[in-house]
């Protein structure tokens, strides 16, 4: 790192450790230790000594070397070795303190930005300073878009200074002054900055979505979420004495599905349900309606039902999206166990969900039950108490 502090060396020696004085505002710029840390330094101190000395100012004031003199005092010692420094002002002074201890130590992100910014305005008031010492400007006063360049420049210098990326540090920034305390502490603990703003960042688009769901459900869409489980046509009738097997409704071709308009938004999220039978058929649909698909979701259902080759015991939905949809994914996974309760009734858990993370108007398309907050379409209400 290019140091940017001028200072003249004026001495090496030996100082009383009861003559260096502590300056509270350099202390609180000096991240602690942890204990195992602490406990590494001293004992390498005790055991060789000191590799560097002491850094003070004119003054005697401790500049460098906050835990070093802890430890010394610690082990009892009267006298250190002491380097003093003379610095030309007191912006390049403290400036020297922050980018010391960004050399020394192993920082995480929330030490670097906190660091970054007290570096920030001391950086921006050289850049001041240095102007004035040009004779070809005269005594221009600042203009506003100097200012904003100073700013940014300022700004840019912090973050390279401490070892972030621009967008690192500004994401920092804003968590440390806009985040909830909850998040601010989350930071403070390790959590890496970028992660927490994609958080807080979705669940602001989860609100608005939230929020603009009108109170009477539109029944003509467009919808944010589509549940589709079409009447895949297995070419059977139902007969209670003959036919069990079959769908106890009228069943639909796949050019009758594929040609159904379900109103999606431009940012959307489709459910579509499918038997083994039919797999080969669904991802064709998903590409027809101009969905990307991502992945299956397999229900397991608690005992098994008829098939030709094996017996099933399990459905498919495959997810797929549209555009840019809000979803709050979390730890949920490709398995839902749940019972089977009833011919093509889908279970309660899934919908639980859908719920839980897939946001906006839905729809549920040939839907065995009606649910409050979704708009149900070919709707053929389940006779079994569940």
């Amino acid at each position: 790192m290019k140091k940017q502090a001028i200072f003249q060396i004026v001495n090496t020696e030996y100082e009383w450790l009861t003559h260096i004085k502590i300056d509270p505002e350099y202390s609180q710029l000096v991240p602690e230790l942890s204990e195992e840390e602490y406990t590494r330094l001293k004992e390498s101190i005790a055991s060789v000594g000191l590799y560097e000395p002491i850094i003070i100012n004119q003054e005697g004031t401790l500049l460098d070397g906050h835990h070093r003199l802890k430890v010394v005092k610690e082990l009892g010692w009267s006298r250190v070795n002491v380097e003093t420094k003379h610095f030309e002002n007191k912006i390049e002074e403290e400036i020297y303190v922050i980018e010391t201890n960004v050399i020394r130590r192993h920082l995480d992100q929330y030490q670097k930005t906190v660091l970054a910014e007290r570096l920030e305005p001391l950086y921006r008031l050289r850049a001041k300073q240095n102007q004035g010492t040009r004779t070809d400007l005269g005594n221009i006063v600042p203009n506003l878009e100097q200012s904003k360049e100073w700013e940014r420049k300022s700004e840019a210098q912090a973050a390279k200074t401490v070892g972030l990326g621009k967008t690192t540090y500004q994401s920092g920034k804003h968590i440390i002054h806009n985040a909830p305390p909850e998040k601010v502490e989350e930071f403070k603990a390790g959590r890496k900055a970028g992660s927490i703003i994609k958080e807080l960042i979705r669940k602001t688009k989860i609100a608005e979505v939230q929020n603009s769901i009108p109170n009477i459900l539109p029944l003509d869409g467009p919808f944010d979420v589509i549940v589709m489980d079409p009447p895949w046509n297995y070419g059977t009738e139902y007969d209670s004495n003959s036919r069990r097997s079959a769908s106890p409704y009228p069943e639909m071709g796949l050019e009758e599905i594929w040609d159904i308009d379900f109103k999606p938004k431009d940012d959307a999220v489709l459910w579509l349900w499918t038997t083994h039978g039919f797999l080969h058929e669904a991802f064709h649909l998903i590409e027809h309606w101009g969905f990307e698909y991502k992945t299956c979701l397999t229900w397991v259902k608690d005992r098994m039902g008829l098939g030709s080759w094996l017996r099933s015991q399990s459905e498919y939905c495959l997810l797929a999206v549209k555009g840019k949809p809000v979803i709050d994914l979390k730890n949920q996974t490709t398995i839902l166990h749940a019972p089977n309760r009833g011919h093509s009734v889908k279970p309660s858990e899934f919908y639980d969900m859908v719920d839980s993370y897939c946001f906006g108007i839905k729809v549920d398309w040939f839907a065995r039950n009606t649910r409050e907050g979704w708009v149900s379409f070919g709707t053929l209400e389940n006779e079994r108490n569940e």
